[in-house]
């Protein structure tokens, strides 16, 4: 049996369908399972064993409909006995009707007919999947294929043994000292309206490191230096101390390897958390005030991995607001975020996740 599982982008989607790769291995043990993505996700999916071919696609592989005929035409070379489409846009939906697929599985849209044998509708029953609802709605799609949904699966990034010593080394060459607590900062959000203001983050991180004195990393990359800069400016100089600002991963992989040597991973939501969380490294997350905290708080406990988020301190401001409305007042409602609100479910996350780290280190 041959399958094909596509989830084009973006990062965080491409690492939460892997779920779906894990079902379908459990589904179909002896299947040989194909992950259509977009080039530069595979970092995420590298060494998984549930995948067991990649097809790494660029973004000129959708911008034009020849791009998608071209690609279809390779498809179906490979002859696929079950297509899933975890993306869902015009671009893949067409992709799959051409693939030559015996049985396609979608999402219910307007084209869902025309492009799929399965359709299912994108409303995971919460009293089934109570967490994380990104992860619910994928596994959904592999309920056409049997009644044994593993509804507890979980995004994996699998590293070798060989891969953790490089990045044990290269922490070294920085002058960090692994005998000390060391967190990862998702000090930036993918832009503004995901990103906590600077001050209030440099807030956060001066009471974590008074609490913790962990050593701390920025993940940022070059072109956003002057915004990481800006926050360092804006902790106390104790923090500062603790701060190696120019110890940056070059790659999403080797990324990778270093946060596999973290004590824990805080800060802004995005790929780098969810990243974290699959390396089964303790999350702190603070969740923009306009996105969907339900969706995303995947393998959320309140102890080893823990969220927080505007509504929760402050449900009155979202009366009646609509989800375009609040991503519109998105920077004027982060206004309303202040560190002080979170700082006890800080101090609850460090109690769980660093009091043995910082005892031994004593």
């Amino acid at each position: 049996m041959r399958i094909l599982l596509i989830q084009y982008q973006m990062l965080g989607d491409v690492l939460t369908s892997t779920i779906i790769a894990d079902q379908l291995k459990i589904t179909f043990p002896d299947a040989h399972l194909d992950y259509l993505v977009i080039a530069h996700a595979d970092a995420l999916v590298q060494h998984h064993p549930a995948i067991d071919g990649l097809i790494k696609v660029s973004k000129f592989d959708f911008d034009k409909m020849s791009g998608v005929i071209s690609l279809s035409r390779k498809l179906k070379h490979k002859k696929y006995d079950l297509l899933i489409d975890a993306y869902g846009k015009n671009n893949t939906a067409l992709l799959s009707l051409l693939s030559g697929a015996k049985q396609r599985i979608g999402y219910h849209k307007w084209f869902s007919s025309l492009a799929y044998t399965d359709v299912v509708k994108n409303t995971p029953d919460p009293s089934i999947y109570k967490t994380g609802l990104a992860l619910g709605s994928r596994m959904l799609l592999t309920s056409p294929l049997t009644k044994d949904v593993q509804w507890h699966l979980k995004p994996k990034i699998y590293l070798t043994d060989l891969e953790k010593a490089e990045g044990k080394k290269w922490l070294y060459q920085q002058d960090i000292d692994l005998e000390q607590p060391l967190t990862m900062v998702s000090v930036l959000g993918s832009n503004k309206n995901k990103t906590l203001p600077y001050a209030y983050m440099a807030k956060v991180l001066d009471r974590f490191v008074t609490a913790t004195a962990s050593q701390l990393l920025f993940n940022y990359i070059p072109s956003q230096k002057k915004e990481a800069q800006a926050v360092f400016d804006s902790c106390s100089a104790q923090t500062q101390q603790q701060i190696f600002i120019h110890a940056f991963a070059p790659s999403i992989r080797d990324f990778l390897t270093i946060v596999s040597h973290c004590t824990g991973i805080i800060g802004n939501e995005g790929g780098a958390i969810n990243m974290g969380k699959a390396l089964d490294i303790p999350a702190f997350t603070i969740f923009s005030p306009w996105i969907n905290k339900a969706s995303w708080n995947v393998n959320e406990d309140d102890k080893r991995h823990l969220s927080v988020h505007l509504k929760d301190y402050r449900p009155k401001l979202y009366d009646n607001l609509p989800p375009k409305q609040l991503k519109a007042q998105a920077i004027k409602l982060y206004q309303q975020f202040i560190p002080e609100l979170m700082f006890g479910d800080l101090d609850r996350f460090i109690k769980e996740n660093y009091s043995s780290v910082m005892i031994s280190s004593k």
